[in-house]
């Protein structure tokens, strides 16, 4: 197949399938290319090959920090370089349209995983979540299976993680090894821990770093940093 380079191309948004913009990434070669949002459209599957061969030979997409927002609509999964947790805009924007929770965390693993490659190396994660008003509670309740494969996809390099808005508690009460279960090896190069938020998450993310302790880890090692709203 016959490429065309695009050597000045620095920003590129696309918007619709997977399936299109696979056919398109396959022909094209931006080398310049620094700002890259994708809005696809409601679909359950992704396979999306070309995409993952096509982001590294634009230089300037490498990745250390990654947002991941459960909005009321979509799944947004923003990407960039630099270690600041508020950065606007993002280098890399993926936003998926999907409403429930379950859904969208369903689509996030996808993502993690075709990315796989790119997204190990990352360092700082966050994880924020919007109370989805039209959701019912079925959809917004994901069972620890679920959190566990969406946290592995980064088990290697992640040193921070932060949590924020109403999945706090969510995550929390996930982090820990199940009932007759061997402690997890979740997030093992994990350092610091921050999150917004109260109810039962303290004695949640507590539990998380005695078991930590337990499989080994240094005591001290993970830092707990509330911060008050």
């Amino acid at each position: 197949m016959t490429q065309v380079t695009l050597p000045n191309l620095r920003r590129f948004v696309f918007k619709g399938v997977s399936a299109y913009l696979e056919g398109l990434v396959a022909r094209i070669r931006t080398p310049l290319l620094s700002m890259f949002h994708i809005n696809f459209f409601n679909q359950l599957t992704f396979t999306i090959p070309h995409l993952l061969r096509f982001m590294p030979t634009s230089k300037n997409l490498r990745f250390s920090t990654i947002r991941l927002d459960f909005d009321t609509n979509a799944v947004i999964l923003m990407a960039d370089h630099c270690g600041e947790w508020e950065i606007s805009p993002f280098k890399f924007r993926m936003r998926v349209r999907c409403r429930h929770l379950d859904w969208q965390v369903t689509s996030a693993i996808q993502i993690f995983n075709a990315f796989l490659p790119i997204l190990s190396v990352v360092e700082h994660l966050t994880h924020s979540h919007k109370a989805h008003g039209l959701s019912s509670e079925q959809h917004n309740e994901l069972d620890r299976i679920q959190w566990h494969e969406l946290l592995r996809s980064f088990n290697n390099h992640v040193k921070t993680l932060r949590v924020q808005n109403e999945l706090v508690e969510k995550l929390a009460r996930s982090l820990r090894s199940g009932d007759g279960e061997a402690p997890l090896e979740l997030l093992p190069n994990l350092k610091e821990l921050l999150y917004s938020g109260g109810g039962d998450a303290d004695g949640q993310f507590a539990l998380f770093i005695n078991e930590r302790e337990a499989a080994g880890h240094p005591r001290g090692e993970l830092r707990l940093s509330k911060r008050q709203d």
